[in-house]
């Protein structure tokens, strides 16, 4: 029996009680996420009476019974399927989600088919892999051995073969299958193997794994909730979630080891017991926001030849720090901090924290414009406003508003001013 999907928006609340599409959201299902909260990040959702309030994370929470799916609010839009629509675009577009070759490219429109067409791809991925042979990696390990092999270890050997002289205690490289990344490809076939429907396919592709360890998931990198990003894409470096990732020998399990990665992270199994989740899929849509902004500000660099220092970091008292998103040296003395904001403003007036924080990066950063930049909602204009001080340095504070899924790089040249 399939189950029944609850399409809510980021930062709306879902009472007991609510119906859609013929089901309704009961005081078992808001037990479910109560149970399950303590195995997610602080932030994604709260309980309250009788009632969830959802936070900036966006996505799929599958329940027992129910799938929920969390839409982010980049327009305000009657029509869920027109939202929905334009987020699996930018997901596609920006590899927030790997290539999944030519399956439908509206890949959330039926969101309750996301996890089979993601367990489908990556069924057919490893069929590949296991086609071009599992790789093997070299493992120091250190040993007794009836023969001479590898490196001698004078002091075990002493220690333990004084009177066994017929034995060797040695260090030597093994050349084996079983590697981090086999036990990744592995984990996510047995999470697979728990669906009816993928069951005997895995079970054959899991006798090529036979030699390769059971890594307890709760063990594994990364955990729930899993926010990909596609490091190659949009993300610096350092940003990137992923462990366990291929080199240039074993390119060929770069499509199979992402979406193992998804289908770890998301696994939402063991909270009940006899009972599996199934799948998550989530996003920080504050982190999509400030990762966005930074893939456009790259491009811009490159055209318009300025600095770009993505996070940088000055101490102000004592050991405490401040780090803006960005901040720009645009030349002729022009210096310009930018802090990402994912919150919906009711109307073009800053919060009272955020214009501190951009005040005070200003100041620590010599910057003579604060931009505090928020998702363009509903057609809100631009705010300026220089800072009032004292002293003979001035810097202005700014508010401006960013829609992601029109022509950002353009609107961020036009907040630049360039």
């Amino acid at each position: 029996m399939s189950k029944a999907v609850f399409s809510v928006y980021e930062q709306a609340v879902l009472p007991v009680g609510q119906q859609q599409n013929g089901f309704t959201f009961t005081e078992k299902h808001l037990q479910e996420l109560a149970q399950l909260k303590s195995t997610l990040l602080a932030g994604m959702y709260r309980l309250e009476y009788q009632s969830v309030r959802w936070g900036n994370y966006v996505g799929l929470i599958e329940l027992p019974e129910v799938i929920i799916e969390i839409l982010p609010k980049i327009a305000r839009y009657d029509d869920i399927d027109q939202t929905r629509i334009r987020w699996t675009s930018l997901l596609q577009q920006f590899d927030f989600l790997p290539q999944l070759g030519n399956l439908n490219p509206q890949l959330l429109m039926q969101p309750g088919e996301l996890t089979e067409t993601l367990q489908r791809a990556f069924i057919n991925e490893v069929r590949l892999i296991t086609q071009r042979g599992l790789t093997r990696q070299y493992r120091s390990q250190q040993e007794q051995q009836p023969f001479l092999r590898g490196k001698l270890l004078l002091s075990e050997q002493i220690r333990t073969n004084l009177v066994q002289k017929h034995r060797f205690y040695v260090q030597s490289q093994t050349h084996v299958r079983d590697h981090p990344l086999n036990q990744r490809i592995k984990q996510a076939l047995r999470i697979v193997a728990k669906s009816t429907h993928n069951s005997s396919s895995v079970n054959d592709l899991l006798r090529h794994f036979r030699s390769v360890s059971d890594v307890p998931l709760q063990n594994s990198e990364p955990q729930i909730p899993l926010i990909w990003v596609s490091p190659d894409r949009v993300s610096p470096d350092r940003v990137s979630p992923d462990r366990v990732s291929p080199d240039r020998v074993t390119q060929h399990y770069q499509l199979g080891l992402r979406l193992a990665n998804l289908i770890c992270g998301g696994y939402l199994g063991g909270t009940f017991a006899g009972q599996d989740f199934g799948f998550s899929l989530l996003f920080d849509m504050s982190r999509v926001f400030e990762l966005l902004v930074y893939y456009y500000l790259k491009k811009l660099r490159s055209e318009q030849n300025f600095k770009l220092h993505y996070q940088p970091e000055r101490t102000f008292w004592r050991s405490k720090n401040l780090r803006p998103d960005f901040l720009l040296d645009l030349g002729n003395n022009q210096r310009v901090v930018i802090d990402t904001k994912w919150k919906v403003l009711a109307s073009p007036e800053p919060h009272d924290e955020d214009l501190r924080q951009v005040f005070a990066y200003t100041q620590v950063f010599e910057a003579n414009r604060g931009i505090l930049l928020y998702p363009q909602i509903s057609n809100l204009l631009a705010n300026q406003t220089s800072f009032n001080l004292t002293s003979t340095s001035s810097s202005t504070g700014e508010i401006h508003f960013l829609s992601i899924l029109e022509n950002v790089e353009s609107q961020l040249l036009n907040i630049l001013l360039i």
